[in-house]
């Protein structure tokens, strides 16, 4: 089968394979109609939704190869319309950067690259002043009959030429027919790497480099149904994103320029240890020369999401679960250390009570309550294919509304207690809850990674850590965030035309990744040091953060909150040492 017609059809399902051996051999072994090699690690394989027996009760049986399904990472705002960019640039050190002449930092040469929502390329903020474009590529996923990028089998691409025709032509659409009807895209590649606009009080952190933006096609409708996401909800899959990080990192190769990535998405799905393919990915990337990635905490610690237990005392611990009265399904995962083991009993809100399901390896069973007419899916993996932790993934389908009673049972314990989380908020109605939330270990992956630079947001009034950012630190305790940066009613280009606020954390990570480019154009572009890495600017940046007595890592704001003066000041010290 033609696996560009694989990739777009509903039909087909999707797997990450380890390339373990030649495409050949997986074609035979794992009995796919097709696959598409990725990088060195993971190529992709697509087999008939009517081949796939695993679903029927459960989960596919190798949980760790099934693709995420990701959200944008933005929230609601205060209400505040700012209407300028200067007291963000301010707050950042990027103003007083720019006011030292002989540094002369504005991206130039760098490349910010994006995987988002798209672009509006129209947008005057993403213009030379001669009319043509400063946006370097885009490729349109959701294209099906475009001419995909080369070495990449479906979507289109287009060049910064054809960008500039269409700028230049009397309907542009007809050219280049790129739309962001989401709007995101287009914000967080605005507060990056938009132009100085004096007239609408504007600029970027990095207002000449080079935009790189991936516009994701949606999720297919079988993942949505798998992870009980809403069908309305915006959702990405990981599949997908894993081929835009390869897209960005051909363009930096094909560009010859260095890359910052910028990762504004995220997921509640996984153990929220850095251990997924997606953070591998990230890892990857961030560990070569003359790159940096940048990723976001996200919005999840204040919607009650998260539920930690350091251990049950007992005979069970009880989780008590609101559900909203709108709610049709969702999924939820417990995750634990290696050798822990852990098993579960429910409790509706009537009373009825499905006794525990023995933690067998790799157990599927389905809960059925007579009263509530819901179902819940259970499946226990005692090592997690990944992680070697456990986790027992739960699929509740239209579940009665009221408090559901999930005991946990420690069938065997060697410390460390137990997480759960329900999904990002995106993919749940706001009433939806654990009773008894803990807002800590709520960064939404990718941003448990180890490489990336993890940035928390905040309010630039009161350096108060934002109401929903992620906190730390990850399930094992490895410290993230590393850094903060501004959040809420940021100002900055909406699709269609003009300016307006938008708040999040992928809008932090997006004006940290514009001052990184920044750190990429002295060391790099200027040849003052070009072999430099994500961990070397990240080190900078956490050195030169401003602390306000922070005296360690802090779960809310890493290291402190982002002041680029401040590390190019730390760079000296470095130097000077």
């Amino acid at each position: 089968m033609d696996c560009k017609n694989a990739i777009y059809s509903q039909d087909m399902q999707e797997f990450f394979v380890q390339r373990a051996v030649q495409v050949e051999e997986l074609l035979e072994i794992y009995g796919f109609d097709c696959i598409l090699p990725m990088d060195d690690n993971y190529a992709v394989g697509y087999v008939s939704a009517g081949r796939v027996n695993s679903t029927t009760i459960g989960f596919p049986s190798i949980y760790s190869s099934v693709p995420r399904c990701y959200a944008i990472m933005e929230e609601a705002g205060d209400g505040r319309q700012e209407n300028t960019s200067a007291p963000v640039l301010e707050e950042m050190g990027i103003a007083r950067l720019d006011r030292l002449p002989y540094l002369d930092l504005s991206g130039r040469n760098v490349i910010v690259g994006f995987i988002d929502t798209g672009i509006d390329y129209a947008h005057p903020v993403f213009r030379n002043p001669d009319g043509t474009s400063r946006i370097a590529a885009i490729w349109d996923q959701t294209v099906e009959d475009g001419v995909a990028p080369d070495g990449f089998a479906y979507g289109a691409e287009y060049t910064q030429e054809q960008i500039s025709q269409a700028l230049l032509s009397a309907d542009p659409g007809a050219v280049v027919p790129e739309r962001d009807e989401n709007g995101h895209g287009t914000f967080v590649a605005g507060v990056a790497a938009g132009n100085r606009d004096r007239d609408s009080a504007f600029s970027g952190v990095a207002p000449f480099a080079d935009i790189v933006m991936v516009k994701l096609k949606p999720a297919k409708a079988y993942l949505k149904a798998l992870y009980k996401i809403p069908e309305d909800a915006t959702c990405f899959q990981e599949t997908d994103i894993a081929w835009g990080i390869q897209y960005l990192l051909a363009k930096s190769v094909s560009m010859r320029k260095p890359l910052v990535i910028c990762m504004t998405l995220g997921t509640n799905s996984g153990g929220h240890a850095g251990r997924g393919i997606l953070d591998s990915m990230l890892n990857t990337a961030a560990e070569r020369y003359r790159m940096c990635v940048v990723t976001s905490t996200g919005n999840e610690s204040s919607y009650g999401l998260h539920y930690r237990s350091e251990g049950t005392g007992s005979e069970y611990e009880e989780v008590e679960l609101r559900i909203g009265e709108r709610e049709r399904g969702f999924t939820m995962e417990l995750w634990a250390d290696s050798l822990n083991q852990y098993s579960v009993s429910v409790v509706s809100p009537t009373g009825e009570l499905i006794r525990r399901i023995p933690d067998r390896r790799n157990h599927a069973q389905q809960m059925n309550f007579l009263f509530e007419d819901t179902r819940i899916c259970v499946n226990y993996f005692m090592s997690e294919g990944r992680s070697g932790n456990q986790l027992i993934l739960m699929r509740v389908m239209d579940p009665t509304a009221g408090i559901w009673r999930f005991q946990v049972y420690e069938d065997r314990s060697f410390g460390g207690g137990f997480d759960i989380w329900l999904p990002v908020h995106n993919f749940l109605t706001q009433d939806t809850y654990f009773l008894r939330a803990d807002p800590y270990v709520t960064i939404a992956d990718p941003g448990n990674a180890a490489e990336p630079i993890t940035v928390a947001s905040y309010r630039i009034e009161d350096n108060s850590v934002s109401l929903h950012s992620g906190r730390g630190f990850t399930r094992t305790g490895e410290r993230k965030p590393d850094v903060a940066a501004p959040g809420i009613s940021i100002y900055g280009p909406l699709a269609g035309g003009g300016f307006g606020t938008e708040s999040g954390g992928g809008i932090a990570a997006a004006l940290t990744a514009g001052g990184c480019a920044l750190f990429l154009e002295w060391a790099v572009v200027d040849g003052r040091q070009p072999q430099i890495r994500t961990q070397e600017i990240k080190r900078l940046i956490k050195g030169g953060a401003e602390r306000e007595g922070l005296l360690t890592a802090s779960r809310e704001l890493g290291y402190g909150l982002v002041d680029f003066y401040g590390a190019f000041e730390e760079l000296r010290l470095v130097a000077g040492s």
